[in-house]
């Protein structure tokens, strides 16, 4: 493939200034470039990013939807009003808060593994694998329910162990976020590559939600786990087969189209490339990314897991109309998230650094107003109810403009490291979320959950305070993998012998 970076043939002239040598770069005259030939059909016309990246978007909501089905259906399984006969499984409150719980002990049991797996055997092995687990374990959870009540058994003796399973399939989204945009995504759309990857979230709100309320009242709740189970399956094998961990080793990339990928730099092996986990662990930057995270989980998680049950249960709203009105939120959060990538790329009046503190605070502390009235509403306000979730979770999209952007633009080719902890920091809140509803409101009572939203309230303020104290938009000092030389300035020889450092800046350019 011809090389199309520019330009490449350059003279080195060393010139003594006082006691020390500066070099001076020469530019030649262009070389003609021999043009790339045009991507064919079989090439995807120049295009086959995309596909990955739409590939990508249906495995993560996959995932993430084996883990939502049971947020849903846990109000159909313990009061089951379908004409299918399918069991209603008695939880006892312990039980509950086990088998929520279940999926955030996975994921955080795999986060920190999966930065090395993802090192080791690349995302497409690591996806397929985890997403077929979860797929399983899915299917699996109707039978473990039954078994349970059958042997009078607690019912979250074999539900936890499944949960767990499906939690490690949702924790590897995030690190395979940074993999792919990493991998697959220029430069120029990186931004483009996040926004549309995160939209899994709310895609497997958009989907999981309405088809388990129809499910769960017409052919009974285990249906909603074994159509979820079917999906995932055939994501992880279409995964398998059309997912490569590097654009040009995958038959459909052009060579115009790896030229725009890699944008002409040339790129470690995976196993060869050193993860600075010392600089990682002690980057300012990075720990206002993880620290923003960690109140965004909890904020996300009580929408997520406990909107359907607040409905149901503490406005006594019915179960499909519940699945409907679930939906909305998502929605508005993906229009907003939309939105928000593209108006963070056109305003130019504002430091990047300043935008990523602004849409950061408009996402955490707009998420903490619009959550406080859940906590005064009464029977009859179901709908101003939904309009205080879809706003909250609204205002949580916004952070793919705030953090989830930061952390790519500092940590560079390390993003899928920084993400994997992500995901290590979301799980506190997948685990503590749940615990926290069962204790402050195990009757699911307004004065109950008013205390709950005060309090996920306080949190989702002080963290987004630490984050636009400590945040950047600058790539870390760790992140310099290849050093260019800008051909307009002289650069201080290392050496006083002109002739070996030629030598060692050439290697680096």
């Amino acid at each position: 493939m011809a090389d199309v970076t520019a330009p490449s043939l350059v003279s080195l002239n060393s010139q003594k200034v006082g006691s020390k040598f500066t070099l001076e770069r020469v530019e030649e005259p262009d070389v003609l470039e021999t043009p790339l030939p045009q991507p064919n059909a079989q090439q995807l016309w120049g295009r086959c990013r995309y596909l990955i990246l739409l590939l990508a978007v249906f495995c993560f909501t996959a995932a993430r939807s084996n883990d939502l089905v049971f947020a849903f259906t846990i109000i159909c399984m313990t009061n089951n009003n379908s004409e299918s006969g399918a069991l209603t499984i008695p939880f006892a409150p312990q039980d509950l808060s086990l088998s929520f719980a279940g999926a955030g002990a996975g994921a955080i049991i795999a986060a920190l593994p999966l930065a090395f797996l993802l090192q080791i055997f690349g995302g497409r092995m690591v996806m397929s694998v985890l997403l077929l687990l979860s797929a399983i374990g899915t299917c699996f959870i109707p039978y473990a329910a039954t078994f349970a009540l059958e042997h009078a058994l607690p019912i979250s003796t074999l539900i936890f162990p499944l949960r767990i399973i499906q939690g490690i399939g949702v924790a590897s989204v995030m690190p395979m976020m940074g993999f792919v945009s990493a991998h697959w995504a220029p430069v120029t759309e990186i931004g483009k590559f996040v926004t549309i990857l995160s939209s899994a979230s709310q895609l497997s709100q958009i989907v999981t939600m309405p088809a388990s309320a129809h499910l769960c009242v017409t052919t009974g709740w285990p249906w909603a786990y074994y159509l979820h189970g079917i999906i995932a399956i055939s994501g992880a094998l279409l995964f398998l087969i059309m997912f490569r961990n590097s654009p040009n080793k995958h038959p459909c990339v052009s060579e115009s189209e790896l030229t725009k990928i890699t944008n002409g730099v040339q790129h470690r092996k995976r196993k060869d490339q050193c993860i600075p986990y010392r600089s990682i662990a002690t980057s300012k930057p990075i720990w206002a990314v993880w620290l923003a995270f960690l109140g965004n989980s909890f904020g996300f998680q009580l929408i997520v897991q406990f909107m359907p049950t607040y409905l149901n249960k503490v406005l006594q709203v019915p179960i499909e109309r519940t699945g409907f009105s679930a939906v909305l939120p998502p929605i508005t959060q993906l229009l907003i998230k939309i939105l928000a990538g593209y108006c963070s790329d056109k305003i130019t009046f504002l430091a990047e650094r300043r935008k990523l503190q602004v849409f950061n605070t408009i996402a955490m502390c707009g998420c903490a107003l619009f959550l406080l009235p859940l906590g005064f509403l009464d029977r009859s306000q179901a709908s101003l109810a939904i309009v205080c979730f879809s706003s909250s979770i609204s205002c949580l999209g916004l952070v793919t403009c705030g953090s989830m952007k930061s952390a790519t633009m500092v940590a560079r080719q390390y993003s899928h490291f920084v993400m994997s902890i992500v995901q290590f920091v979301v799980c506190i809140g997948m685990l503590g979320v749940p615990f926290l509803v069962s204790t402050l409101a195990p009757n699911n009572t307004i004065e109950e959950w008013r205390n709950v939203v005060l309090l996920v309230g306080m949190i989702l303020s002080v963290c987004n305070l630490g984050f636009c104290l400590l945040c950047d938009s600058e790539p870390a000092k760790w992140t310099i993998d290849n050093i260019r030389i800008p051909s307009t300035k002289n650069i201080p020889l290392l050496s006083d012998d002109p002739q070996a450092t030629v030598a060692t800046i050439a290697e680096l350019a």
